[in-house]
């Protein structure tokens, strides 16, 4: 997918997250992608845990290749002109050094390493990343082991019941950092609503009933193909799904094999607020790909 002429990239600084002595880079590689392909600059926070330290000084036989493997596929991207800087912190914690580091830089994306957990999971810890997706006006990527494949989909998830201009506005942003994103991986994008009948009168005949349904998914049609309009989108790339998104997006995701799913969050109406506390945890972890969870301006 091209990018309009006069569009601007929403990213001139990313922060990348990787621990040194992993075996999977999967937030390194991507960092580097994405910062040589937008042009911008990438600071990477290279965490090492205080236990793998004291791990390695208690075993000699520790294997430190993961971390010769990173230093050399910096390199690779410095020679080809990449701006990077590597600040070495000692944690135990993603989310608190990235949340500090925010507060001394400007970014523009965080894009971290992301774990699928158990549903029991949800039920008796929580998942520090999440902690990224509530507490700042930033937008952050949570990335895993699929691998972004060439010529693949995206798939962006709208909400068109609220109608405000700030909402208005939000969904424009949603729209171009997903068309951004396709380009810079040359993918599709593919647009999701979920909508619901809410009238739940049980004095309306089974004949008013089945009007007013149609009625109201042929408004969210007309509502969906108006936010995509000035995106060259064809009626294939527009899915307009009854129900909840929860249940709605993984499985779009999964029969269109998307290499990203793309949510707003931290928004206070609307079916995607709920990116911002219990359902969205459990919609991350059944999906298949990776997730880039997009915030209003301030």
């Amino acid at each position: 997918m091209e990018m309009r002429a006069d569009f601007m990239s929403s990213y001139q600084h990313i922060l990348g997250v990787f621990s040194p002595h992993l075996s999977s880079q999967y937030a390194l590689m991507k960092a580097l992608f994405l910062a040589d392909k937008s042009k911008s600059k990438l600071t990477l926070i290279q965490l090492a845990t205080p236990r793998f330290d004291f791990m390695k000084s208690t075993n000699k036989s520790t294997d430190m290749m993961p971390l010769a493997e990173n230093d050399d596929l910096i390199l690779q991207y410095q020679n080809l002109g990449l701006e990077i800087e590597i600040k070495e912190v000692k944690s135990n914690s993603v989310s608190t050094e990235v949340l500090s580091e925010i507060e001394q830089d400007q970014y523009d994306l965080v894009i971290v390493n992301y774990k699928h957990h158990h549903p029991v999971f949800h039920e008796f810890f929580f998942a520090e990343e999440w902690s990224l997706l509530r507490q700042k006006q930033i937008s952050v990527m949570l990335v895993g082991e699929k691998q972004w494949q060439h010529e693949g989909n995206i798939l962006t998830a709208i909400e068109t019941d609220d109608t405000s201009e700030q909402h208005l506005n939000f969904n424009k942003k949603l729209l171009d950092d997903s068309e951004e994103i396709a380009s810079l991986l040359d993918n599709n994008i593919h647009l999701i609503n979920c909508f619901h009948n809410n009238d739940l009168s049980m004095e309306v005949t089974i004949s008013n009933s089945t009007d007013g349904h149609q009625d109201v998914k042929a408004q969210h049609w007309l509502d969906l193909i108006d936010s995509a309009q000035n995106y060259h989108l064809e009626d294939s790339q527009l899915h307009l799904v009854e129900g909840l998104p929860d249940h709605i997006i993984p499985t779009i995701a999964d029969q269109y094999h998307a290499n990203m799913v793309i949510v707003g969050a931290s928004e206070h109406q609307g079916w995607l607020s709920q990116f911002k506390g219990h359902t969205s945890e459990q919609i991350i972890d059944q999906l298949h790909c990776d997730i880039l969870a997009i915030k209003p301006s301030l």
